[in-house]
Order: structure tokens, then sequence, then C-alpha cells
């Protein structure tokens, strides 16, 4: 009788474990509040905020450290690695870089999403390595570290139940898959897709508890290998007969409707890269493959005759906080 009460109990005592330590930290909703810690936050590298991630654990070696500013504190994950790549297979040239991180948030907003954790370009007195301070200023990609979340392959492997409507969770991986299309993203699976445990709100003004609260956001991280020069969209990275009725929402729908890669571009600039990193990222590629996306949705929903409303999903994630 206790086995099977521990058994039955096994999964919830699993979650526990895996977001414990997140759990303590408090939820930054703001997003102003978040771009000022992000952009001005005196840095914190004790060791009960940062964490230096093993090679081992990725490749781009991602340093997380702490982030204050009078009352408030948030972690951050640091990037700041250039690896040049080239995608065995497919030979997609492309570069395995920080840069394309804070790329992808740009474009991501730029298409009316919030899929990506908040991402900036700062230069911190962080050591080239490991975690110690330094004279020099380091420059990098800052992300906020969205606490009380997990990767979602890990609560696979403890058996833990996706918190919300499983039916959102799939118009969600849909949304991403059609991003990733754009971006050239050639590696994405479960280990780069968070889960989102917080009571999420459309209205940060309002207590939790007094509305109705969005559980299971999923957070898409991880796009260094991304932007690569290939202009096609129809490979086994973007599988354009998958994505068809509700597969995007309706404010990504829009905005790839009207998009512009001179906006895009100048956008990109604004958040902080460089004309070198530019060129990286290829532009001309990136708008290719959007121009591409933005046909075939255009052309499955004249086939479809339906309205935006009933074409597009309502993309209700992108609206909580």
């Amino acid at each position: 009788m206790y086995i099977l009460k521990i058994l039955y109990l096994l999964p919830a005592l699993l979650l526990l474990s895996l977001t414990a330590n997140a759990e303590s930290w408090q939820l930054v909703r703001d997003e102003e509040v978040i771009l000022d810690l992000l952009n001005n936050g005196e840095i914190n590298l004790s060791k009960d905020v940062a964490k230096a991630l093993s090679m081992k654990e990725g490749i781009m070696q991602i340093r997380r450290i702490g982030l204050r500013k009078g009352p408030l504190q948030i972690r951050a994950a640091f990037r700041d690695r250039v690896v040049n790549m080239i995608h065995s297979g497919d030979r997609y040239k492309y570069f395995d870089a920080f840069y394309n991180e804070l790329a992808a948030y740009v474009i991501s907003r730029y298409l009316g999403m919030n899929v990506i954790p908040i991402t900036v370009m700062r230069e911190i007195p962080l050591s080239s390595q490991g975690l110690k301070r330094s004279k020099n200023l380091n420059r990098g990609t800052l992300q906020i570290w969205i606490e009380n979340s997990e990767v979602w392959h890990k609560l696979v492997q403890a058996k833990v139940d996706y918190p919300g409507d499983a039916s959102i969770r799939k118009l969600q991986v849909s949304e991403i898959q059609a991003f990733d299309c754009i971006i050239g993203n050639v590696d994405r699976h479960a280990g780069n897709l968070l889960i989102d445990m917080n009571p999420r709100v459309e209205n940060i003004d309002v207590p939790v508890d007094q509305q109705q609260t969005y559980r299971g956001k999923l957070w898409a991280i991880d796009h260094s290998r991304a932007f690569h020069n290939n202009r096609s969209v129809r490979n086994r990275f973007c599988k354009l007969d998958k994505l068809k009725v509700q597969a995007i929402s309706l404010a990504f729908g829009k905005r790839l409707r009207n998009w512009q890669i001179d906006e895009v571009k100048t956008a990109l600039i604004g958040a902080g890269l460089s004309a070198a990193e530019l060129r990286k990222l290829n532009l001309a590629a990136i708008d290719a493959r959007a121009q591409k996306l933005k046909k075939h949705f255009a052309n499955e929903q004249a086939n479809s005759n339906m309205r935006d409303e009933e074409f597009y999903s309502s993309g209700q994630w992108h609206k909580v906080w």
C-alpha cells in the first residue's frame, strides 16, 4: 500500500525537485521592469544565484547571473560565444553565435509573438570564461531566466503532465515551428522548449488570485543554430504541409502579411547588432523564407475560404505575463 502511494506521488515529487530552486524567486512580470533590469541592473555573481553551465550542457557555455536594482532581482542567461559551424547532412552554413538569440527575439516581437524570453545586448564586467569579475567589459546577450519552468524533455522523462490544455500546447508548438521556418532554425527539439509552471495573467495590474490565469505557456530558447544561408523552406526542418488552419496566431498572421525586411533590419540594428553580425544572419535568406511562408499561408487561407478569426488561432499565450 505504501509503495503504491509513493509510486502515485512520484511525478509530483519529481516536479517539486525540478522546480524547487526556482519557486523561491519572485516572478517579475512587467516587461519594462525586466528590460530595465537586463540593461541596467547590478551584476550579482554570488554562489546562490550564479552558475556557469558546463560544456556538456551546451557548446555556447551559458552562464547564469543575477541582476538587481533596488528591491528587485532577476536571473539571466549570458552568452558570448561564436562557433563557426556547418550542419552535417544538409550542409547549411550558419554561425553558432550568441547574437542569434537576440536576433530571434527581435524578429519574434516584430511578428507579434511573445514566445522567446526577453533578450538584450549588453557589455558586462565579466571575464571571458567562468564567473569571475573583470575590469574589462565583455559583450554578449542577456536573456531573462524563466523561473519555475522546466525543459520539456525532463518533464516527459519524469512523467509529469503538461499543466495546461493539451490542444493549446499543440497550437503553440505549431506556431514555433512556423517561426523556425523563417529564422532557419535547424535545432528545435524538446530540449530547447521550456514549459512554464507559473500562473500567467493578461493584466499585471490585477492580483493573480483575482483573475483567470493561464498555465502551460511554452518558451522557445537556444536559437544559436539558426539563420543559415539556405533560402528554401521545404526541408526536414520546415514542413509546410503540416502548417495549415490555426498553425499560427492572428497576430503572427497579420504581421507576416506586412513583413518588410528593411523594418526587420532596422529593429535588429536598434537592438545592438553590428553590421558584421547582420551579415552573418543572412538577411536575404530570412526575407526569402518569410516571403515563401507568407505565400503559403495566403494560399492556405484562400483554399479554406475562412475569415482571419477562423483561420488563425487566438494566440492567447502571447498576451500573458
